[in-house]
């Protein structure tokens, strides 16, 4: 195996293993955190969750920035194989580091 085949290959699971944790904690963690009680939603008699469970929020932290580490790592790979070949930017990977950090800045700040 080649070094830009050994390179996409490695680009390509570390992709797919940042978004499938992404997706893993959307999915598992909906009772992580209280909803957000806003006017429409109250307005319109929608009820809102207001308990949630502190266990799963600290685990969904973790969870979110493992994802966002496991993308950083993907984004310096890439930066590297772009710089030293042919083999061009992938979107996906700044996407999923940039989504993966407002996350887990949300989560710690703000929840």
């Amino acid at each position: 195996m080649n070094r830009t085949k050994f390179f996409q290959f490695l680009l390509s699971t570390l992709s797919i293993i940042g978004w499938s944790l992404a997706i893993y904690a959307l999915l598992i963690f909906d009772k992580a955190r209280p909803d957000t009680a806003i006017g429409y939603y109250q307005s319109k008699g929608a009820a809102v969750r207001l308990e949630w469970d502190p266990t799963q929020t600290v685990l969904l932290e973790h969870i979110i920035w493992v994802c966002a580490g496991l993308s950083f790592v993907n984004l310096g790979f890439n930066f590297y194989v772009a710089q030293h070949s042919r083999f061009g930017w992938w979107v996906n990977i700044p996407l999923l580091f940039t989504c993966s950090l407002a996350a887990g800045l949300y989560i710690r700040f703000v929840v």
